[in-house]
């Protein structure tokens, strides 16, 4: 009973989507890029009379289309550790024990990287990432996988380039390392996140494919992580609302106090729940086999526990995912799935319908 019942509000909410279709304008992936270019630079004053500027540039993913696509867990996971072992153990060992601590050179976000620069050669390290690739393909060949396809290289989910210096005199203890994420992609697109980070509570499992990659040298060196394969393409492209539609489904948490402030915009997948799934079970990510692909925007920002109190030390680093085709921003306070975000795949809004 209950899977019908929600096979009806999925058809009611698909009507929904089509005669929201008839009355706004859509855009393809090209026209979407040409708009973010200007970037979203936009002040805002919230009910307690703050001032929120928010000045970001906006990435946009994807090549000429926006697919939609059914995914099923692959590889779900892999894992290799050098002779040495992990990078970062030896980082702790020099802590603990040789008055030592990590320094960063970078620590960003979906950074563009040169592949044939040496980040850490001042710093007894002189691997280009390239090298520091072409090591990781030859052993992921080696367990019968091939990575260079699927991930972005050259735009790293996120990037780290450290080494350990004794506190007090700066001496170099440990060689600098490379630590870095990589977003798994499908038909040119990556895989930014899962819908569950959009919520301030969250009473079911969630997983996202990832590749985490940590390497100092052939012997010290470790990488672990999953992916998904492609079950079904269920849309070739999908028709997508405006930037400034996207923007402004963000307007109303800032104009409440919640949005801290906003430290990127970005289009491309967002992975949703198989809505056939008994979540009432609350099932591990492991027991769900069935995953969908959308096309969204996602806002990395940080939102305040108290908006009335205007304390960064007292927020949440969110993720928080925007429907690319209506705008409307994921409601951070949903508590519709066992009493926490839904993150049930909803349908999409097919071109046809709005031709």
């Amino acid at each position: 009973m209950k899977k019908h019942l929600f096979t009806l509000v999925l058809a009611l909410l698909l009507a929904t989507f089509a005669s929201i279709a008839a009355a706004q304008d859509y855009y393809t992936l090209p026209e979407i890029r040409e708009q973010a270019a200007q970037g979203w630079h936009q002040t805002y004053t919230d009910k307690y009379g703050r001032t929120r500027q928010v000045d970001v540039d906006i990435n946009v993913f994807g090549e000429s289309v926006a697919p939609v696509i059914k995914a099923c867990w692959g590889t779900k996971y892999f894992s290799f550790d050098g002779p040495a072992g992990e990078p970062r153990a030896a980082d702790q060992e020099a802590g603990r024990k040789k008055n030592g601590k990590s320094i960063y050179l970078y620590n960003e976000d979906f950074m563009k990287v040169n592949l044939d620069e040496k980040y850490i050669e001042a710093y007894g390290n002189d691997l280009t990432l390239r090298e520091a690739y072409d090591f990781c393909e030859e052993v992921m060949q080696g367990q019968g996988m091939s990575l260079y396809q699927d991930y972005m290289w050259e735009q790293p989910q996120y990037f780290e380039a450290l080494y350990t210096a004794d506190k007090d005199t700066g001496e170099l203890l440990v060689p600098g390392m490379y630590a870095i994420r990589f977003c798994q992609k499908e038909l040119d697109m990556p895989i930014l996140t899962h819908a569950g980070t959009s919520f301030e509570q969250l009473q079911v499992a969630f997983d996202c494919p990832f590749f985490n990659f940590q390497i100092r040298d052939r012997e010290a060196c470790a990488f672990f992580g999953r992916v998904f394969d492609v079950a079904e393409v269920l849309a070739e492209d999908i028709p997508l609302c405006s930037v400034d539609m996207a923007i402004e489904g963000v307007r109303r948490m800032i104009e409440d106090g919640y949005i801290h402030d906003v430290l990127g915009l970005r289009f491309g997948y967002v992975v949703y729940g198989d809505p056939e799934t008994n979540w009432s079970k609350r099932p591990s990510s492991d027991d769900v086999d069935t995953w969908y692909l959308m096309p969204s925007w996602v806002m990395d920002c940080h939102v305040l526990w108290n908006p009335k109190e205007d304390d960064p030390e007292k927020s949440y680093h969110m993720q928080i995912a925007i429907n690319a085709q209506t705008g409307e921003m994921m409601d951070y306070f949903d508590k519709s799935l066992n009493k926490g975000g839904d993150v049930r795949y909803k349908g999409f809004i097919s071109w046809d319908s709005v031709k």
